[in-house]
């Protein structure tokens, strides 16, 4: 559609206006200003004449048309919004199964329902616990053992237990080191009879977050893997190459099990090709949310083999800038093993992601079945590629990727994508250069229209993020923010309404008085549109001030609940002398969202901002019992005075030696054992820096606000933990050179609860998700 002064179209349409309202018997022409009251137009275009109706018939056909126009507009509307809701219906069914489950050489979930169940009834598995360790384990290597004996002779399993020890760095959660001991792998090899040169790996783990049962995170996903295992071995069909299935034991343990097998497993030579199993929700459709890196033909072949595709280049994007605070095993496999892959997450009802209602009956058997189809078919056609012998051939770019309504999927190189941009941005400036050419007098109106269009446009978005921004301060100054969470069409009727009803108003002054062809003016009066969306927002504005709205749900069916971390903790602070300078003792509550505590002070009333922890300047990460570098995540937190504690297990933590280097810098040799989970900090004092130290790379890491983090865990058993840092001191200090603490978090067993826990617990209302546990906290001036 071009742009011009005043176009054909509209002038048709001022003049049809004219004859229909009796206003003038013939068009007048367009140089003349035929009535006495010429309007200045807004972006400096000639003016537009007002003209009145002559008679009351007149004005009432005028404005029943207007309303009939208005009327159509929201029809037409109201109508392509109820087939867009229909269209993702259809997509929402594609879960539904089409065919009878269980046909031989098919995935089977009703088996893969049995594993599930079995898993999660021995509960919470948090690495190097008895649950994780010892029954989970126990059970899949049974599982395991009865699918080799029912196994085509065809082929060949294999079964490991792997139990590494390593360390490295990462830079998620703005960076740290993790160090782990004795954790637990199972891995299963499935290959021909006659053997592999090369595999493709399956991985999922079976450990969960401490107080959920884990069932979608990830206990369905290695009870697929478990399901996919059984068709392939008993298929008549040969395989080309391996199929390595790994099940893991710590990958909450943020990513540890899956670098212990890539780094120092001996079959982690043989993989060319990964497939990730994970969750960021419960249930649902299975997304496809990271590939790569590079090897676009892992897409095609995801594309070519899927049974019910579902993916977006978009969720790839978002989750790999670092906005969403998360990570998978697919990280370590690409950055450690150099290996490319497809990363895939459960991602429907986040809600309830790693809580306690994350349990096994949640998850719908359509939802299992639906990804073992596909995970069965991307793995026979990875298992049967002639590219995976050589996939470092076919590192050439990117893709860019979408599902349509989970019907199909449509995938192109990202340099095609690229390609289409650049001629789009080339047919711009060549429509642009054509006006810009034509004769002066028509270039100069169409220039003015050009830029107060654009303006408008620009001028319309600003003003509506505006709007929605101080409607959400003042919610927020007011206490009811977050209202959305359990509501979403508040979101949709308060801020929906207010950036439309804005976008309309701007643009609806821009029709007064300048007239701009647009797609928005749908109806010639938006009058009765904006009246509409203003009396939608204020009304759910009105409501959601009063409190109409809670933003929590304990309902069984769907439950919404707000999560809190309990921890009970002791603090020790020792000075450079190993004195004790200070001890308490309490329970350090943080509330993981921007609410913050304002819910649950009128139902547990000694958690008040009375007792708002207070920063200990001089100790890393404020002197608290962190268990991952959050710290700049989370602003508020709570310390409520409470006994002390005392573990059966208690941390025992030393300096070993004090040495002074050649090169004029301090070697610290610490040695520590404790529980399974434990967390190092460190932080160096003026004139003194860290250089060097014996975990990671060797190159030490700093988190966001300059500290140290160190991430410790074990398995069921664990040697002690030897390490030094080596202090470069620039300027000797009589405060001492470093400062270090270690905490020791107690997730399992009979040091994780504590009275005092369980009496705070009890007073939390059912609407509220609180993960307990124990800790100490010890620091040390050397």
């Amino acid at each position: 559609m071009e742009w011009g002064s005043e176009s054909a179209a509209v002038r048709r349409h001022r003049v049809g206006g004219e004859r229909r309202d009796g206003l003038a018997a013939t068009p007048q022409p367009e140089t003349e200003a035929p009535a006495p009251e010429p309007l200045a137009d807004a972006c400096g275009g000639r003016a537009r004449t007002r003209k009145r109706g002559a008679a009351g018939t007149g004005e009432a056909r005028r404005a029943a048309g207007a309303g009939l126009s208005e009327a159509r507009a929201a029809l037409g509307l109201a109508l392509y919004l109820l087939a867009l809701r229909s269209l993702v219906q259809l997509s929402l069914q594609q879960l539904v199964l089409r065919r009878a489950a269980g046909r031989h050489g098919e995935f089977d979930a009703r088996h893969a329902r049995d594993y599930l169940e079995h898993i999660t009834s021995i509960g919470p598995r948090t690495t190097g616990s008895p649950e994780n360790e010892v029954l989970t384990v126990h059970y899949l290597l049974e599982q395991i053992k009865l699918i080799e004996v029912q196994s085509n002779r065809l082929h060949k399993i294999s079964v490991d237990v792997q139990r590494p020890t390593g360390s490295f760095s990462i830079d998620f959660l703005g960076g740290f080191t993790s160090y782990y001991d004795n954790i637990t792998n199972v891995v299963v090899k499935l290959e021909p009879r006659d053997g592999a040169q090369h595999a493709v790996l399956a991985n999922c783990h079976f450990d969960s977050v401490a107080n959920s049962p884990g069932a979608s995170d990830d206990a369905v996903s290695c009870s697929v893997m478990l399901e996919v295992l059984r068709v392939l071995s008993t298929s008549s069909e040969a395989l080309h190459h391996a199929v390595i299935f790994l099940f893991n034991g710590a990958e909450e343990n943020v990513l540890q099990a899956s670098h212990g097998f890539i780094t120092q497993h001996p079959w982690a030579s043989l993989i060319r090709a990964f497939i990730n199993l994970e969750a960021a929700g419960v249930g649902g459709k299975e997304l496809v949310f990271q590939t790569g890196p590079e090897n676009p033909w892992l897409v095609q072949a995801y594309v070519s083999s899927a049974k019910h595709p579902f993916a977006s280049v978009v969720a790839q994007e978002v989750f790999q800038s670092g906005i969403i605070p998360s990570d998978t095993d697919f990280r370590i496999y690409r950055d450690f093993g150099n290996v490319p892959g497809i990363d895939l997450a459960f991602i429907e009802n986040g809600y309830i992601y790693h809580t306690k209602y994350d349990t096994a009956d949640r998850i719908l058997t359509d939802s299992i079945q639906r990804a073992g189809d596909n995970i069965l078919a991307v793995l026979k056609y990875l298992a049967t590629s002639d590219m995976l012998v050589s996939s470092s051939k076919y590192r050439h770019g990117n893709m860019v990727f979408f599902d349509v309504l989970g019907l199909f999927v449509i995938a192109y190189p990202s340099r095609v994508g690229s390609i289409i941009n650049y001629m789009v941005v080339m047919a711009v400036v060549l429509y642009l250069g054509k006006k810009l050419l034509q004769p002066k007098h028509k270039m100069a109106n169409y220039t003015k229209d050009f830029f107060c269009g654009l303006g408008i446009t620009l001028i319309s978005w600003f003003t509506s993020l505006v709007t929605v921004l101080i409607i959400a301060v003042f919610i927020s100054l007011i206490g009811q923010s977050l209202s959305w969470y359990n509501h979403f069409y508040v979101s949709v009727c308060l801020y929906g309404t207010a950036a439309v009803a804005k976008i309309i108003f701007i643009h609806t002054l821009a029709k007064r008085f300048y007239y701009v062809i647009n797609f928005i003016y749908l109806a010639k009066s938006t009058k009765k549109t904006m009246l509409t969306l203003t009396l939608v927002c204020t009304i759910t504005f009105l409501l959601v001030c009063s409190g109409t709205f809670f933003p929590y749900s304990s309902n069984p069916a769907s439950p919404k609940p707000k999560r809190v971390f309990l921890q009970h903790v002791t603090r020790t602070f020792h000075d450079l002398d190993g004195n004790i300078v200070k001890r308490d003792s309490g329970i350090w509550i943080n509330g993981f969202d921007y609410t913050g505590m304002s819910h649950i002070t009128p139902h547990v009333p000694e958690i008040n901002d009375t007792i708002r922890a207070h920063c200990e300047e001089n100790a890393p990460l404020c002197g608290f019992p962190w268990y991952l570098p959050v710290h700049f995540l989370i602003r508020k937190n709570w310390y409520l005075p409470a006994p002390e504690v005392s573990p059966r297990d208690p941390v025992h933590f030393r300096l070993v030696s004090k040495e002074q280097t050649p090169w004029d810098s301090v070697k610290l040799t610490f040695e520590a054992t404790g529980p399974s989970h434990m967390s190092f900090y460190v932080r160096t004092h003026k004139g003194s820096m860290l250089s060097q130290w014996s975990l990671g790379n060797g190159t030490p890491v700093t988190s966001k606000g300059g500290d140290y983090f160190v991430f410790y865990s074990h398995g069921l058993q664990a040697s002690v933990w030897q390490f030094w840092i080596e202090v470069q001191v620039l300027e000797e200090q009589p405060e001492g050179i470093v400062t270090v603490a270690i905490a020791a978090h107690y997730l399992s067993g009979e040091d994780k609860i504590s009275s005092q826990l369980d009496a705070l617990k009890e007073k939390f209302p059912d609407w509220t998700f609180p993960s307990a546990w124990v800790c100490t906290y010890n620091l040390f001036v050397f």
